[in-house]
């Protein structure tokens, strides 16, 4: 592993940190009982815990100079990944179903663009960090840019919570943090004459992101939520 990115484990344990933070006051706090919540978010809940010890683990068995064991637990994640991502989409599904009974059917659309962007994006990173699993640099770059797609939830669930700003304001904002993190990941890996390629293309994805929630009652925008509702929902 570069010499620059051998302490990476610390960063995903801060992003940890942030997530245990912000979801503290929505999640698990009501513990033993967990109202208001089903097993759908149990099962999210779960699989993003068990990507986070992933992320933690594989960079120190890769500094421990364990790469037979660092490629033998990489395998879990042909199944762990699907699974995320479908654990993604029925944390979506109820939102949606929620939503409809609230608002009206134009906002509840919108309010897709929140977590359908995140279904592509980290499926886009993951299947990038696998089709360059044997080339190191890229393949730790993209898996970076899945843990990128977790700093949003928690940090902005802490601004709402403890800073009180509204849900927009909260997620337009932790939007922003996402990308100048990602940009702070292209000047390091530019001043220490490592390819950008990978952040580059990790940033333009978390910006379309971005687009999606900022147009997300625009002709375009409405009409792929609907198609999509009426495809997989």
């Amino acid at each position: 592993m570069e010499k620059s990115y051998q302490n990476i484990s610390y960063f995903f344990v801060g992003i940890l940190i942030c997530a245990f933070i912000g979801f503290h006051f929505t999640y698990t706090v009501k513990f033993p009982n967990f109202e208001g919540l089903t097993y759908v978010h149990h099962f999210h809940g779960a699989m993003l815990m068990s990507w986070f010890v992933m992320l933690i683990i594989q960079p120190i068995l890769i500094r421990l100079n364990k790469r037979e064991w660092h490629r033998q637990l990489g395998k879990v994640s042909y199944v762990q990944i699907p699974l995320l991502v479908l654990s993604i989409f029925l944390v979506t599904k109820v939102a949606y179903f929620k939503n409809i009974g609230l608002m009206p059917h134009e906002v509840a659309i919108g309010a897709l663009s929140v977590d359908i962007p995140v279904i592509f994006s980290f499926s886009f990173y993951y299947i990038l960090a696998m089709i360059n699993r044997k080339n190191t640099a890229s393949h730790l770059r993209y898996m970076i840019g899945t843990s990128l797609l977790m700093i949003g939830p928690g940090i902005g669930r802490a601004m709402i919570i403890f800073g009180g700003l509204p849900f927009p304001i909260a997620l337009t904002y932790a939007l922003y943090i996402t990308e100048f993190v990602a940009i702070g990941f292209i000047l390091f890996d530019y001043f220490k004459g490592a390819s950008i390629k990978p952040f580059v293309i990790i940033l333009f994805v978390l910006i379309a992101s971005h687009l999606c929630w900022s147009f997300q009652m625009s002709w375009w925008w409405q009409g792929f939520g609907e198609w999509f509702v009426k495809v997989f929902f």
